[in-house]
């Protein structure tokens, strides 16, 4: 009875001392796991650069149209720019560093426009890109219903999410505005447009 006694103790010490080591070294596991990414957590490559690129007040004039449907090209309106001398304003670049350009908004307004020539003439409107370094023409931003209702200014959602890096690493681009219209004009229209990009560059 004696030696029974003494075995039970002994299993019941060895079992608790392993099962304590056991589960002290499963948190431990556990807490090294969480810790890794705590590690890690908000580490930025100091190669990379996000910028802000804004077209603004670019001028364009949208010819009268006569009548409704589908037109492929209303009008095409350019930017001038240097580009080299852009990324290079950041710092240790050229246009080889620029690895992402997304378009974060564009807007079109019509300066004198009036009940009969406005934004509710269109149905739809696009707005498409060419470079060139890049001359395919690639839709860039759209308005599939616009309401019929006057108005002067649209916001055209960029429901587009290309990277148009290949377009930028160039001296100037082109953009064409083209669409379906509800109804014709009665008039030649000047309009402004103003495009906002984000430029990744990284070396």
């Amino acid at each position: 009875m004696h030696l029974q006694f003494l075995h039970r103790n002994f299993c019941t010490h060895f079992m608790k001392k392993y099962t304590f080591s056991f589960l002290f070294s499963g948190i431990a596991i556990v807490a090294s796991l969480f810790a890794i990414p705590s590690c890690t957590k908000g580490t930025v490559d100091p190669t990379e650069k996000k910028v802000k690129l804004n077209h603004s007040n670019l001028s364009l004039r949208i010819p009268m149209i006569m009548g409704s449907g589908d037109n492929d090209s209303v009008t095409s309106f350019y930017h001038k720019m240097n580009m080299d001398s852009f990324v290079k304003s950041y710092g240790k670049y050229d246009t080889s560093s620029i690895r992402s350009v997304k378009l974060q908004s564009c807007t079109l307004r019509i300066t004198d426009g009036d009940s009969a020539n406005n934004i509710r003439n269109f149905h739809t409107t696009n707005i498409g890109l060419t470079s060139g370094s890049n001359r395919s023409l690639f839709r860039i931003a759209a308005f599939t219903d616009i309401v019929d209702t006057n108005a002067y200014t649209i916001t055209v959602p960029t429901s587009y999410d290309p990277n148009l890096a290949s377009y930028y690493k160039a001296d100037s681009v082109r953009y064409r505005l083209y669409g379906n219209f509800r109804r014709g004009t009665t008039k030649d229209l000047n309009c402004v447009a103003e495009l906002k990009f984000e430029v990744i560059l990284k070396k």
